[in-house]
C-alpha cells in the first residue's frame, strides 16, 4: 500500500512528521519536480534535514516521478514493486489529490499493479486528517 500527502495545507515539517508517524510511513518519497517552493519549510535540503531525526527516511523521485515529468510505465512499475513490504507516502505540495498528479498521473496507473493508494488530506473544518480514495 502506499500513501499520498500534498503539504499545501500544513503549517510546518512538524504537522507533516505527526501525520506520517500516525500512518506509521518509514520513507517519505518526494514527486515534486522541482524540491523547493515559498513554502520553505518543505524544501528539500530542510526535509532531508528534519525527518531522518524523527526515523523517517527522504528520497527525492522527481526527476522520474515528478509532475513536469513524462512519467514512463517502467518507472510505475519499478515503485510498485519498491513498495513491496514497506510503508511509503509520496508526496506534493496540492493538497487536494484530484488536482494532482499523485493521483492522476501515479495512483491510477498502480491499479495496474494492484497497489492500493490512499490519499491523506486534511479537512478543511475540522483540521483533521483522513484518508480519501477519489476517482476510484
Amino acid at each position: 500500500m502506499i500513501y499520498t500527502i500534498g503539504y499545501q495545507k500544513l503549517k510546518d515539517v512538524g504537522e507533516l512528521t505527526e501525520i506520517l508517524k500516525t500512518h506509521e510511513i518509514e520513507i517519505l518519497l518526494d514527486v515534486r519536480s522541482r524540491p523547493y517552493g515559498r513554502k520553505v519549510a518543505f524544501n528539500k535540503k530542510k526535509l532531508i534535514e528534519q525527518l531522518p531525526t524523527n526515523g523517517i527516511r527522504y528520497k527525492w523521485v522527481g526527476e522520474k516521478l515528478g509532475g513536469f515529468a513524462s512519467i514512463a510505465d517502467a518507472d510505475i512499475a519499478k515503485l510498485a514493486k519498491y513498495q513491496e513490504g514497506k510503508s511509503i507516502c509520496i508526496m506534493c505540495m496540492e493538497a487536494d489529490p484530484e488536482n494532482c498528479h499523485r493521483h492522476s498521473q501515479i495512483a491510477r496507473r498502480l491499479k495496474a499493479y494492484n497497489v492500493p493508494v490512499h490519499h491523506i488530506v486534511k479537512d478543511k473544518t475540522t483540521g483533521r486528517t483522513g484518508i480519501v480514495n477519489p476517482g476510484k
